[in-house]
């Protein structure tokens, strides 16, 4: 009788293999037993996981851009150098100048307002509720070219034009305030520390037919 019982529960338990192996070759999942991690495990684990975070209205940090105001809302060090994404508040005549990206593919999404987008050699309207996808190496450029104020969300795949925009442009203490003149000093900021973040500024498509 026991050796009857031993060849059953040995029968079974093969039996129980094949489906498990069978289940994983077809693709299924197998829930797995979570074994406890150590302390010194779950220190360095933490260390290196990405952190969800909230930003009340008006706790980022900002700076002016060349014409605008820009809100950072997520950094590459806040995102694992997934992503860094800003607002941009643009009034009128604000803006940068025409460049391309190297490193990073880069969207609008036009929450306020009217933009003029350059793709390329063309030019569009964006308005509240459009979308634009600028993949790295396009030549792209937007500007408020009318009389109310615009605000898009800018999201760069991945991260790091946060660190230009720290290098070059000044903070923005008094966000309320208007936006300050672009500056031949800040034009020669922005020229010189382009290289090193993949960025190069080229002349409008009106001056390349001259």
């Amino acid at each position: 009788m026991k050796r009857t019982s031993y060849y059953f529960a040995f029968a079974l338990f093969g039996l129980l293999s094949a489906v498990m192996i069978s289940g994983v070759f077809r693709g299924e999942k197998a829930s797995a037993i979570e074994a406890p991690l150590s302390k010194g495990y779950e220190a360095a684990l933490a260390q290196k996981s990405v952190k969800p975070i909230i930003r009340p209205k008006g706790t980022a940090p900002a700076v002016w851009g060349p014409g605008d105001l820009y809100t950072m809302l997520v950094t590459g060090e806040e995102s694992n150098n997934a992503l860094f994404q800003f607002e941009a508040v643009v009034p009128k005549g604000g803006g940068p100048p025409p460049h391309v990206h190297s490193k990073e593919d880069e969207t609008f999404y036009v929450v306020s307002g009217e933009l003029e987008m350059l793709l390329g050699d063309k030019k569009y309207t964006a308005k509240a509720g459009d979308f634009v996808y600028i993949p790295r190496g396009t030549v792209h450029q937007f500007k408020n070219v009318g009389g109310d104020t615009a605000v898009q969300f800018v999201t760069f795949v991945g991260a790091g034009m946060e660190n230009f925009f720290k290098e070059v442009f000044p903070e923005a203490k008094d966000r309320n305030a208007q936006p300050p003149p672009v500056t031949e000093e800040l034009i020669r900021r922005m020229n010189e520390a382009a290289p090193k973040y993949g960025i190069k500024f080229v002349p409008p498509p009106e001056a390349k037919k001259n």
